[in-house]
């Protein structure tokens, strides 16, 4: 399936195994809000340099987004994912998991900066709070494009408005999620996504 193209904006550092599912499944709707996001199992190549890669990529990207769950904590490469952002200035944005409603022991930079918090099984919320604090700094820099990437069964691809202030005072009043569809250009069929998680669902 075809996704928007364009720099890439935010890097997602993670434990690869463990939370590599969840990773690409958020990488897939920030992709389509056109805040393209790094994951480095998406792209990767036989025989590049893995670290010279991501070196690479976290000075690319404005943004460091960093997936704090019990087993990106006791990743090597998570950490040192961690500390090269930190000696080159980056803010990191860390995503820290909450386990029966106490949050996953974190030492060092996340207790200098505001983590979104997350329950594991709770996706919906996880992306609203990961999209919201993105598109803050987004719009911030007057980067935030407010659209998203349609792709129809009959192969069209296409943009249409998306409208995120109204979605997301709908969101805050009902914490439920919302269907928002709009017809395709080349077909008329209606092409439907849920707000927040952005994925398409029919």
């Amino acid at each position: 399936m075809a996704l928007p193209k364009g720099k890439y904006q935010v890097f997602i550092s993670h434990a690869t195994g463990e939370d590599g599912k969840l990773t690409n499944w958020l990488a897939e709707a920030l992709d389509r809000l056109y805040i393209r996001a790094y994951v480095y199992e998406r792209y990767q190549r036989g025989g590049q340099n893995r670290f010279e890669t991501i070196k690479k990529m976290i000075n690319e990207c404005p943004y460091f987004l960093v997936i704090l769950t019990k087993a990106g904590m006791l990743s090597q490469w998570v950490n040192q994912e961690i500390g090269y952002a930190v000696a080159i200035g980056k803010e990191p944005i860390p995503v820290l998991e909450v386990d029966n409603g106490i949050l996953v022991r974190s030492k060092g930079f996340v207790e200098l900066h505001d983590p979104v918090r997350f329950k594991r099984g709770d996706r919906i919320g996880l992306m609203a709070e990961i999209l919201h604090t993105l598109v803050y700094l987004l719009d911030e820099n007057k980067e935030w494009k407010d659209e998203y990437y349609f792709s129809c069964k009959c192969g069209n691809n296409f943009i249409g408005k998306l409208d995120f202030e109204e979605l997301w005072y709908y969101w805050k009043e009902r914490h439920e999620p919302q269907n928002y569809s709009w017809n395709c250009p080349k077909c008329k069929q209606k092409v439907t996504i849920s707000f927040p998680d952005c994925h398409i669902v029919s």
